[in-house]
């Protein structure tokens, strides 16, 4: 894969559209996304659907009856709050719930401590300690997050460098690239594209549908599916052979990317991650935090050379080539 290629767009992602949060942000974006595809002449379909009281910007190429769906959000977060990012670095995005229950203990010492000024008379210490947690607990999150280089400008990146590899090749009319909103709300803007879809007879029985979310920075590129792992070993091969840490998840039933509306089709998500502190879990570093700048454009190209190789293989009739 041409890595100056993918070193271009995301200098020039990150200067002109590093925040996609509010709805003119993501049309200006999906702007630039659609002329990229047609330089490679792809046809594009941008829609906007409400689903669950969230508009939903979708972006994708035709596709009649795909064999297989690479799927990328390209929205962006607010600020994660203080000592959430440390609790993932322990147990992992892949150990949500664990996370989410070791959270729970510093909110209740921390609301000890507020409790126990004002029974003590201290009220006016109580609103400066109060207003000291409302900014490092409550504002980040009505803040967009100024850097999203990983989370998902990488995803995104991915997802044309694919376009790019296969555009000339004869099975480029089987293969589906799908722009998606509102991750970050809850994986709204792909349910709202499955009702779509399921309504349009869209996929076919066997259409693979892999999702690409931070795929740049982390150590370990990880397959993460849900029950149902079919999809992933048949992936799997390929990964490993350019990428031989590879590792598969089984995040059963909680989602961790958009993989997880499509599980029903045993669908996939790929990102890079780290080894949590506490042994078994995996983490993304970075996202969410105005930290999120790094990127490592020949850790995406090879995952996109694997990826290529797995089209290729799945899609290519021996006895035509």
């Amino acid at each position: 894969m041409n890595t100056t290629l993918l070193k271009n767009w995301n200098k020039n992602f990150a200067e002109q559209f590093s925040r996609r949060l509010i709805g003119k942000e993501k049309e200006r974006f999906l702007g630039k996304i659609e002329e990229e595809l047609q330089a490679r002449n792809y046809e594009s379909q941008r829609i906007k659907v409400k689903h669950w009281g969230f508009a939903n910007r979708l972006l994708f190429t035709k596709c009649k009856k795909p064999e297989v769906v690479f799927m990328a959000h390209y929205d962006t977060p607010t600020i994660m709050p203080w000592g959430i990012s440390p609790a993932f670095t322990l147990f992992g995005h892949t150990r949500q719930v664990l996370a989410s229950i070791f959270l729970i203990i510093p909110i209740l010492v921390l609301s000890e401590i507020y409790l126990w000024l004002e029974l003590n008379g201290l009220a006016n210490w109580a609103a400066i300690y109060l207003g000291i947690m409302g900014v490092l607990f409550v504002l980040p999150i009505f803040f967009p997050n100024p850097n999203n280089v990983e989370d998902n400008t990488s995803g995104v990146i991915g997802l044309l460098a694919l376009a790019e590899q296969i555009k000339d090749r004869s099975f480029k009319d089987k293969v589906q690239f799908v722009f998606l909103d509102n991750e970050e709300r809850g994986l709204i803007g792909s349910n709202a594209l499955k009702r779509i879809w399921q309504k349009d007879n869209h996929l076919r029985v066997n259409t693979v549908i892999i999702n690409l979310d931070c795929i740049s920075r982390g150590e370990i590129p990880l397959l993460v599916y849900h029950y149902n792992n079919s999809v992933a070993q048949e992936i799997l091969p390929f990964l490993e052979q350019h990428l031989p840490q590879t590792k598969m998840f089984d995040m059963k039933n909680v989602p961790l990317s958009d993989n997880y509306t499509f599980r029903e089709k045993w669908a996939v998500d790929i990102s890079y991650v780290d080894p949590t502190i506490i042994p078994g879990g995996f983490y993304i570093r970075k996202i969410h935090t105005p930290k999120d700048k790094d990127f490592f454009p020949e850790k995406t190209g090879r995952l996109i050379d694997a990826l290529t190789d797995f089209l290729e293989d799945k899609l290519v009739d021996p006895t035509t080539s």
